[in-house]
């Protein structure tokens, strides 16, 4: 990818996600249809306001950029609980349960980077999913699939360490790598399944692949609304934004209908921006929506330096 490709992937991610907040976690058709940034009741936040979904993303890319290890990566989701860093505003707002603990076994227990995330089933948000994209960027000419599984379960278990989270990761990833060589979404889905079944045969991930079953039937597209879930939870989290990317292939498009499907609306929103950005790369970010977003310069500054590091000349 160019330089000004990988900035359109990561602008269409932080508009979709401040687009979402104002709707997030209220029930599907209970609120007024979004068509711009709002400002939000239920997190007492101004319009164009960007969640953890971006704050945690911008830590992955100083992290990628300083090229810091996990302890690094570690102490970036330290500072943004603690201090309010990488936030629009300079103050926390909003943070997952899984993460907030992941970073306190850190911080107060002493814990080793990859052993902080929790591996229970019931630990399984979409907190990882939210800000790994950029990995499909760093991993976009990686040949070896074992070395793109290890880098990305790697960033995975830092939060969420439950083998159904890593296979959510990866399978978003490996979707992330297939566009980003040439394939549609459409056409990766099901390459991406017959290959994880072979690499993850005979392991811990392989029973991992059953929750994730709906997204690989070949009439998954034309499922109705109804049968989507919208929830944080990772798999629905997922599922949710692939099918809105199969129907939706535009960016501005995927991400209103996003926002509107109520639910865990920033995160998926986030997610489908990812998806659809990658399909499209040259599709500038919506210069509204941008220009309404808070903060711009700390995202300007962030992404320009990620964009620089692996833009392709």
């Amino acid at each position: 990818m160019n330089y000004h490709e990988i900035m359109n992937g990561l602008q269409w991610a932080a508009v979709a996600d401040a687009l979402g907040v104002p709707a997030e976690m209220q029930e599907r058709g209970t609120y007024p249809v979004i068509t711009e940034m709002q400002p939000s009741s239920f997190w007492e936040q101004p319009a164009g306001s960007w969640s953890d979904d971006t704050s945690m993303t911008l830590c992955l890319l100083e992290n990628i950029v300083a090229e810091g290890d996990y302890t690094d990566m570690m102490q970036r989701l330290e500072r943004y609980m603690r201090f309010g860093t990488d936030t629009p505003r300079g103050e926390l707002f909003d943070v997952g349960r899984t993460c907030a603990h992941a970073v306190r076994n850190y911080v107060i227990n002493g814990i080793t980077p990859l052993m902080c995330g929790d591996a229970s089933p019931e630990a399984n948000g979409n907190g990882a999913l939210m800000r790994i994209a950029p990995l499909a960027i760093v991993l976009q000419h990686e040949t070896n699939q074992n070395r793109r599984f290890e880098l990305i379960r790697d960033y995975t278990v830092l939060t969420h360490r439950h083998a159904r989270s890593v296979v959510a990761s990866f399978i978003f990833l490996e979707l992330l790598h297939s566009i980003l060589n040439g394939m549609s979404l459409g056409e990766a889905i099901p390459i991406v399944q017959i290959s994880l079944a072979k690499f993850f045969k005979d392991t811990e991930y392989a029973e991992e692949l059953q929750y994730y079953q709906m997204m690989f039937d070949p009439d998954f597209s034309h499922f109705p609304v109804e049968a989507i879930k919208t929830s944080g939870y990772v798999v629905d989290t997922l599922m949710a934004a692939v099918w809105l990317a199969l129907n939706q292939p535009a960016p501005k498009d995927a991400i209103l209908k996003a926002v509107n499907l109520g639910g865990d609306t920033d995160t998926i929103a986030t997610v489908v921006a990812s998806l659809v950005a990658a399909g499209q790369p040259t599709v500038s970010v919506d210069a509204t929506w941008w220009g309404q977003l808070l903060n711009t310069e700390l995202l300007e500054q962030r992404f320009t330096a990620f964009a620089t590091k692996y833009a392709e000349t």
